[in-house]
């Protein structure tokens, strides 16, 4: 074999190894997007999501602050059935409430599911009160009304801006059971 065959071959190889490795990397980065659209799609079906217009911020000297929405209160207890059990911890792990909030009892970046529902809250306040159907519904819908003793307001309502739980009612209902179900 001449030295030029031997060249050509060498190279040849080469080229063939980078289409392969090319082609393995695009396969891999295509099945990541597949997945991550699969994942948005998933999540689209719990939830609508709606695009909120941005607003013009301007500065003023005073600023009024917006009084806090109320909870869609139920006249009747949270039931905690099979059903709305089911779908309150379908909706814990699919609205990302179990990034900040554990069953545990473990502390994270909001206080644990764990036998929370009907224990004594102390709020940044200074306030104790129940963590009845009414505080758990509250604390959902609109998470700054209340802030419990060593969390930080507006880190709920920002990560869940985007579910506007005031506006479900039913996905509400469900996390109450799922919370209280938690002992």
């Amino acid at each position: 074999m001449s030295e030029a065959t031997t060249s050509t071959h060498t190279t040849s190889d080469g080229l063939w190894r980078w289409l392969i490795g090319g082609l393995a990397a695009g396969a891999a980065i295509l099945g990541l997007l597949i997945a991550a659209y699969a994942i948005g799609y998933h999540r689209g079906q719990h939830h609508a999501r709606t695009a909120t217009p941005t607003q013009p911020t301007t500065t003023t000297a005073t600023t009024t602050p917006t009084p806090p929405t109320t909870a869609p209160s139920t006249s009747a207890p949270v039931p905690v059935t099979a059903a709305l059990v089911a779908q309150g911890k379908s909706l814990y792990s699919s609205d990302g409430c179990s990034a900040c909030h554990s069953l545990s009892g473990s502390a994270g970046a909001g206080p644990s599911f764990k036998g929370v529902a009907g224990s004594s809250i102390t709020l940044s306040t200074g306030q104790i009160v129940t963590a009845d159907d009414a505080y758990l519904e509250q604390s959902i819908a609109n998470p700054d009304a209340q802030i419990v003793k060593g969390y930080r307001a507006g880190v709920m309502s920002a990560a869940i801006s985007s579910y506007d739980l005031a506006k479900n009612p039913a996905d509400i209902r469900a996390l109450v059971a799922f919370i209280k179900s938690q002992k």
